[in-house]
């Protein structure tokens, strides 16, 4: 057996990217009620006002990124649990929210609907870069099993891309409606969806999974993903695919032509897992 990577020491003691990434959330989602509290004080040129928000992003940006840069273990911290995800589910809530407002509130609406699209994007990056420090924090230095790198299965990439494309289809006629009919509710939710049906499109999905004794992780090129062995529940494997099931959430399914030693993935899932 081999020694899984292990995350070099060196690594973990600044993450300059997570801080700098959770310093732009914050200072996205607080640009909006900064606006009032700027003009309160007198300031109402545009100029004026245009330099003290940037400099309030800025300044929130920095000071979030230097704290968090060096305490590498609040992401890991978060990665550990669903709650990574609650960032961008309050930039969502915060982006409708201005969007109800815009007649009362004018600007301020428009910015908290757009920076609230901008933080929930953000607040997503967020959510997966912490999901992959805490895998590599609790994979480093066990023991590999197996290892097998595999793509969707036909059937999957099939479902994936049908999805997409109907997403995208619905959105850009949303679009067009909206903007015919002078409907702008119908026309932000189609520019929201438009680019999302294009995340569904790609249908590779080619990703590898590595085996260890604490569990499986899943390895993409952008992020790592790690499922401890009580959080999988059984196994389906045929000619086809190679589909492993989760207690929570949506299922892990491989192609079983893309794996290369598929009795070695077999038997390690049969050895911890119920084979359906």
């Amino acid at each position: 057996m081999r020694s899984a990577a292990s995350t070099d020491r060196g690594e973990t003691e600044s993450d300059p990217l997570f801080g700098g990434v959770s310093g732009a959330y914050l200072g996205s989602m607080l640009v909006p009620p900064v606006i009032p509290l700027i003009e309160r004080v007198g300031v109402t040129e545009a100029g004026t006002l245009y330099l003290a928000l940037i400099g309030t992003v800025g300044l929130v940006t920095t000071v979030t990124g230097w704290v968090l840069s060096s305490r590498p273990p609040v992401a890991v911290t978060l990665g550990a649990t669903r709650a990574r995800w609650l960032p961008s589910a309050i930039a969502f809530a915060y982006a409708v929210i201005g969007f109800a407002s815009l007649e009362t509130t004018g600007v301020v609406g428009v910015l908290a609907f757009f920076l609230g699209l901008l933080a929930f994007l953000l607040g997503g990056a967020i959510a997966v870069m912490a999901q992959t420090r805490y895998t590599a924090a609790v994979t480093a230095g066990t023991e590999e099993v197996t290892r097998w790198r595999a793509s969707w299965p036909e059937s999957a990439r099939r479902r994936r891309l049908y999805v997409g494309g109907a997403v995208v289809g619905v959105a850009a006629v949303g679009v067009a409606v909206g903007a015919v009919f002078d409907l702008a509710l119908l026309q932000y939710t189609g520019q929201v969806l438009f680019p999302s049906g294009f995340v569904l499109l790609p249908t590779g999905g080619t990703r590898t999974a590595v085996a260890t004794e604490r569990g499986l992780e899943i390895r993409l090129p952008v992020a790592r993903w790690f499922y401890a062995w009580n959080e999988l529940e059984s196994y389906d494997l045929d000619s086809e695919s190679l589909v492993i099931t989760r207690r929570w959430g949506s299922d892990l399914r491989f192609a079983t032509a893309d794996i290369d030693d598929v009795s070695l993935v077999e038997w390690t899932l049969a050895e911890r897992l119920s084979d359906d």
